[in-house]
């Protein structure tokens, strides 16, 4: 025990160090995280990568960047994709970016913290084929911060993963190369790369990373470490269980008694969230839910984030419920669900981001979750307003 403390005294100390290294950076200012919110999937990210890949975008770089981009897909998959003549379209079909020449097109599919829904990909992948291409001429990327497979089963084997933590950094470092010697651009792509490395969790300087190696590898250092992974994975175990069940404390106070469902056979919460962390088959969709009225009920589920909304669960049309007359942006909808993501997404999966790390902190996890009920609260009395 004395020496697990003694390691993670040091550890605080070096992260104390750089902190105060960091202090008087300019790396906490970046304008696009200043003009757009960080995690925004189609204004910020897909518009800015459609703006780089355009060969007629407002860089006038010609196709340097969509080369470049390119090239990084073929270095991931080991084959090549030729990109002559290929033009950019962005929403095209709804398609988040399409690039299409005369007999090949790519369909990337960006996605931050929401996932894909109801055979999303396939039905893109569908839209182009009546186009008149065929499949094997079709290469259908899905973007994600860190290596995540589409919920969609049967469409992954024909999916190409590329990540922002790795793919999209690499590809910004080329781009930024090949214009060294341009301020504007330079400066413009240095920025976006430094919001890529904060959403994926490599912000930290080398020297940082460095002094923490070089403290891992001293002594028995390393093997403290690992053994932690347990204690750490119970930890995780343990702030997703308090989530849960402070939310549903709080529905309750406001007379709404939500009920535990789940797709993974468990018991209750507390087995499916110990799933959940031990990789086990089928651990995914579990939450809560509460019925509205005969076969329309509100939920919130867990996959790799949450989210919430009204479904039916029980394959009926939710359009004859009408509730796309309650003038909501819903984040994701089809004949089954509306659903959305709260205003601060919170991954359970990868863990490593601050909004998760908040919940530690009981004074800001009770500001979150009041938010987070207050908005499913508010669903309800939308819908019964309606009514």
């Amino acid at each position: 025990m004395k020496e697990l403390n003694f390691l993670l005294k040091k550890l605080s100390i070096i992260n104390m160090k750089h902190e105060k290294l960091n202090e008087n950076t300019s790396d906490k200012f970046n304008i696009f995280s200043i003009l757009r919110k960080s995690s925004d999937e189609v204004n910020l990210h897909s518009k800015f990568i459609y703006e780089l890949i355009n060969t007629n975008g407002s860089h006038q770089q010609n196709d340097i960047f969509l080369n470049l981009f390119i090239e990084e897909v073929n270095n991931e998959i080991g084959k090549q994709i030729i990109c002559e003549k290929l033009i950019a379209y962005r929403e095209k079909k709804h398609i988040d970016i399409l690039l299409k020449s005369k007999n090949q097109a790519i369909i990337i599919e960006n996605k931050i913290y929401s996932e894909d829904h109801s055979n999303q990909l396939s039905t893109y992948l569908n839209r182009i084929k009546d186009e008149g291409y065929k499949e094997e001429n079709i290469s259908l990327i899905y973007l994600t911060l860190f290596y995540e497979e589409p919920n969609e089963e049967k469409i992954r084997e024909k999916t190409i993963n590329l990540t922002y933590e790795t793919n999209i950094k690499n590809w910004l470092e080329k781009c930024i190369k090949e214009v060294a010697t341009i301020p504007i651009l330079r400066e413009t792509l240095v920025q976006y790369l430094m919001l890529i490395k904060k959403l994926t969790n490599q912000s930290q300087n080398k020297g940082y990373i460095m002094e923490v190696k070089d403290l891992l590898l001293e002594d028995n250092n390393l093997k403290l470490a690992l053994d932690m992974q347990e204690a750490i994975k119970e930890a995780k175990i343990n702030l997703q269980l308090k989530f849960w069940k402070e939310i549903l404390e709080n529905l309750q106070n406001k007379g709404y008694e939500f009920k535990f469902y789940n797709s993974n056979n468990s018991k209750n919460l507390e087995s499916a969230i110990k799933k959940y962390y031990t990789k086990q088959k089928n651990i995914r969709y579990y939450g809560i839910r509460y019925s509205i009225e005969e076969g329309l009920d509100i939920f919130m589920e867990i996959n790799h984030n949450i989210y919430f909304g009204f479904t039916t669960f029980q394959n009926k049309d939710i359009e004859s419920f009408n509730i796309n007359e309650l003038n909501i942006k819903w984040d994701d909808f089809n004949k089954y669900f509306y659903l959305k993501y709260p205003e601060k997404k919170l991954n359970f999966e990868s863990f490593n981001n601050q909004n998760i790390l908040d919940l530690i902190d009981k004074t800001k996890r009770e500001k979150d979750i009041n938010i987070i009920t207050d908005d499913i609260i508010s669903l309800i009395e939308a819908y019964k307003v309606k009514s």
